[in-house]
């Protein structure tokens, strides 16, 4: 039998697509090699995902920089919803936990 490989970058892609498509998210936190790029020289967190499998659970943590006057709590709650729906539609994994850091909060010109 066949087998089907689903990497890292791509279960990365996968989060990263639906947070951003949460109204109210700006972008994701990459932290402080955004302003010292050869600070991240490890490139754990380059996109502002950390998720670990463990059992076909995916749990992750997602950094994000939210729009100003949106309600904080809203944002969060989608993101993990967003999140939670496509990973197990588009995986065969099951989602255990989302923790959403909110990083920082940027006015839209």
């Amino acid at each position: 039998m066949s087998e089907v490989i689903i990497t890292d970058e791509a279960i990365e892609s996968i989060i990263l697509n639906a947070t951003l498509s949460v109204d109210g998210v700006f972008d994701t936190w990459r932290g402080i090699e955004e302003y010292i790029p050869y600070v991240n020289k490890d490139k754990k967190r380059p996109h502002g995902v950390d998720f670990v499998i463990q059992n076909n659970i995916l749990s992750a943590n997602v950094f994000i920089v939210a729009k100003y006057g949106y309600d904080l709590r809203k944002i969060g709650a989608e993101v993990q919803k967003n999140i939670k729906l496509r990973i197990e539609t588009m995986t065969p994994f099951k989602v255990g936990k989302i923790n959403v850091i909110i990083e920082d909060v940027k006015y839209e010109h």
